[in-house]
Order: structure tokens, then sequence, then C-alpha cells
């Protein structure tokens, strides 16, 4: 959230220094990233097929179209994209219901393709449905190689885990790690949850526990090459653009 108005904010700023031009030259410069980006997926490059089902989806530099986007993710992943798999299971899961009749067998199916080739978010979904399907042991397995690479809600809810004993021994030390792990992520780690969750958890703690919670060196947060690259979705597009463009 705090993150999301940082961007709204520096939005509207270069809005009112610089007026409609800033507009113009934004969509301008999409649409060009796009138009490339379409030259290079129609000759079935992987990469280039899944950044172009994200300027569908998310309508950079065309109309939002995610029937489109779809059919893009579905080349990328048949292609052994890992995010282009990620993203096409996200459609079988219900992202954009009507596009493709909701199948969970399938989404999981994609998703786990780019769970096991480490993206995060990926990871946090395998986790959520070996949690609904009561396959705990899966469910707990990624969860922690998601929070491992700081997914926030994957963190929270090991948190919690761990606290109230639920499918996992109770364990108010690893419990303290990863709350305190996240007071230390850059962008949400000031939020008042955190802070409350993370004082009402010391509370409940014995000096014996506590003390050995701080004794523990810090939780290691460190995300792999996929998960940066998807979170820098824009940005990655633009590297690769200029790493293949002829």
């Amino acid at each position: 959230m705090t993150r999301c108005f940082k961007i709204i904010g520096t939005i509207a700023t270069v809005l009112l220094l610089f007026g409609n031009a800033a507009f113009a030259q934004t969509s301008a410069t999409d649409k060009f990233l796009f138009e490339e980006m379409l030259k290079l997926a129609s000759k079935g490059e992987p990469e280039a097929e899944y950044h172009l089902g994200m300027f569908f989806n998310n309508g950079i530099g065309t109309a939002a179209d995610p029937g489109e986007a779809f059919q893009w993710f579905k080349k990328s992943a048949a292609a052994g994209d890992p995010l282009g798999a990620y993203k096409l299971g996200c459609y079988y899961a219900g992202q954009f219901a009507g596009v493709v009749d909701i199948d969970q067998d399938m989404a999981l199916k994609y998703k786990l393709v780019a769970a096991e080739e480490g993206y995060d978010l990926a990871q946090s979904d395998v986790a959520r449905h070996h949690y609904a399907s009561k396959n705990y042991p899966e469910a707990i397995r990624w969860l922690t190689e998601a929070a491992k690479q700081g997914d926030p809600g994957s963190m929270y809810r090991l948190s919690g885990l761990y606290a109230q004993g639920q499918i996992v021994p109770n364990d108010l030390v690893k419990s303290y790690l990863y709350l305190d792990a996240m007071r230390h992520l850059p962008e949400i780690g000031s939020a008042p949850q955190i802070a409350d969750a993370f004082a009402m958890l010391t509370k409940s703690m014995s000096e014996t526990e506590l003390a050995a919670a701080k004794k523990n060196e810090a939780l290691a947060i460190e995300p792999t090459a996929l998960t940066l690259k998807a979170r820098n979705g824009l940005t990655q597009a633009k590297f690769y653009l200029a790493e293949n463009m002829q």
C-alpha cells in the first residue's frame, strides 16, 4: 500500500510539472516497446512472448486484452518460460474470469513450473493450494521457500502458524524470526500491523524464548534471479529488448 501511494504521488507530480506532454511521451515509449516486443514474440522467442503477454495483460503500449495475453502466455509456457507458465496458471486459477474455464489442477501444474524455478509468488500460490487441499507438509515447504525470498504473505503466515501451533509444532522462536525479518523489509517493515503483531508475540514469550530468539541470526532474505526479474517486469522487458533488437 505504501509503495502504491508513492508511485501515485510521483506520477501526479510529473503530470503537474510537465502537463499532458509527459503522458504523451510515456505513451509513445510504451507503444514503441510493444511494437518491438511483438516483432520478437512473433519469431517464437519465449521470453518475448511472456513480456508481450504482460503488455496485453496490463495494457502497456496497447489496449488491455486478457484474451490475447492468455494466448501469448500459453505460447511462452509451451516453450519453457517459467514466468509465462506462472501467468498461464493465474488465468486457469480465475484471473480475468471468462478468458478460460477455471481449472485448479491446470493452475497448479503451471504455477509449479515457476515455483520449482524459484519464483516466490508461485511458491506462495502453490503453498496456498496445498493448504486448501490439507497437504500441510507441502504447504509448509513452499511457504518456507517463498519466505526465504522475503514474500511478506508467506512470512506472516508462517509466523502465525508457529505461534499458534497450527499444522506445525508450536515454536515462538521461529515465529519471532519471521516477524522480525518482516520488520526489516523496506516497503512494509514500518506497517503498524507488523509492529502490533511483534509486540503481542514478544509479550507472550518467556524470557528464555526471547533470549533464544534474539541470539539467533536474522533470517537471511535472498530473492532468486527469477523473482527479481518478475518484480522488475517492465525494466526487464526494456533490458531484454536492448539485448535482442537488431
